[in-house]
């Protein structure tokens, strides 16, 4: 699994410096220091490339989600987990930026990302009132974007205050 991560990372890498559509299967091998035919092994076309990409970050943030409802119920650990992305820096936010570049360059990703969102939403509505979840899903996506794109970093004074306000919807929706 790390030479995959390793060729996802790479692609990501490259996605961010010249964009999906001069992004090559060579390019990448080379950045991820590979053959092509080995690149090929894991991803046989520059389509599954990107459909890797966009899996491997639903991935990375459902295993953050988990690791966070060993001690709290699923609206505080998905929460939790965006906070935690953020803090996270290059790495992760090359590679969500990336994935986001590519279901904007090709709406068949963005199926994943409406299931994705979709099973969220469910389980949040699971633990809350309508309303409360809708919240809970517009604060943390708005904070995942505006740190992805660098619109207003998120600094421990709106960390505490996002915390505050979800803990307080998801009191009043018990």
């Amino acid at each position: 699994m790390a030479k995959r991560e390793d060729i996802l990372k790479a692609a990501a890498k490259i996605v961010s410096h010249v964009g999906i559509g001069q992004v090559t299967l060579e390019q990448v091998a080379e950045e991820a220091d590979i053959s092509k035919g080995g690149l090929l092994y894991h991803f046989p076309s520059k389509q599954a490339l990107l459909e890797g990409m966009v899996h491997y970050v639903f991935k990375r943030s459902n295993e953050s989600i988990a690791a966070y409802e060993n001690e709290n119920d699923f609206s505080l650990s998905y929460v939790l987990s965006t906070l935690n992305d953020i803090d996270q820096g290059d790495d992760i936010s090359t590679m969500d930026k990336s994935a986001i570049v590519a279901i904007a360059d090709d709406r068949e990703l963005l199926a994943s990302m409406q299931q994705q969102y979709t099973e969220w939403m469910r389980r949040l509505r699971e633990e809350n009132t309508e309303e409360a979840a809708v919240i809970i899903r517009l604060i943390t996506s708005g904070l995942w974007f505006e740190n992805l794109f660098e619109i207003h970093p998120a600094g421990n004074e709106d960390r505490e205050h996002v915390l505050n306000v979800v803990k307080e919807l998801m009191e009043r929706g018990s």
